[in-house]
Order: structure tokens, then sequence, then C-alpha cells
């Protein structure tokens, strides 16, 4: 497992690291949204500044589009902030920013901090 999930007051941050394959991210995905505390979470930070190589293709893009999509009828305020810098990633990370599936607000930012600027949350743990 190349990530671990940290369970904030009123969000979560996945940090991914090393080599990152695209069922990892789905994974996580996953088991933020099958937890009870997905219904009150107002942010999600996808944190990559620790992977050195990443995986995905666009099928699985969608996928986890489609999922967040679904996830949605149950918290549609969640805003998601991606931190990459590989532009292997930032590249896939626009994808999911763009899929027509997305409906959640995301951008992606350089550093933990600008993520949690436009979030607008000043978090102690990421």
């Amino acid at each position: 497992m190349a990530y671990e999930i940290v369970w904030e007051p009123k969000g979560a941050v996945k940090r991914f690291f090393g080599r990152v394959s695209d069922e990892e991210v789905l994974q996580a995905g996953l088991e933020i949204e099958a937890d009870q505390r997905f219904d009150h979470l107002s942010y999600v930070i996808n944190d990559f500044l620790a992977c050195d190589g990443f995986s995905a293709t666009l099928g699985t893009v969608d996928e986890i589009s489609a999922i967040d999509n679904a996830a949605a009828l149950s918290n549609s305020r969640i805003r998601i902030a991606v931190v990459a810098t590989v532009p292997e990633i930032v590249a896939v990370a626009e994808q999911y920013a763009a899929s027509p599936m997305n409906v959640y607000p995301t951008r992606i930012f350089a550093s933990p901090a600008d993520a949690r600027k436009w979030l607008g949350d000043s978090g102690s743990t990421a």
C-alpha cells in the first residue's frame, strides 16, 4: 500500500508515496467514501509530493470521477486539492479536474500550504 489516510476535523488527507498505481489511488478514494466520516467532510487533500512515479490511465481517471460523482449524492460539499509537482501526476490531476463526471471543485497546487489556503483550512497535520 503506497498511501496513508489522515483524518482531520473537517477533512481527510491522502498521502501517497513511492511508486503509486492507479489501483491504489482508486482504493484510497473508496476507503474515504466508505467511511462514516465522509458525510461530514468539507475537503480532501491528495498529497503526491512523496511520489517518485505514477501510473494511471484515462479509463481509471474516468472511473474515479464516476465513483466520486455517485459519492456526491451523500456529500456534495467537498472540495479537492491535489498537491503535486511531478508532471505526469499533475497531468492526471488535470484530467480528473476537467472530467465532465467530476462534480467536486478541484485545484492543483505545488505545496500543502497553498492547498490549505485555497481550502480555508490551516490544519496542522498535513
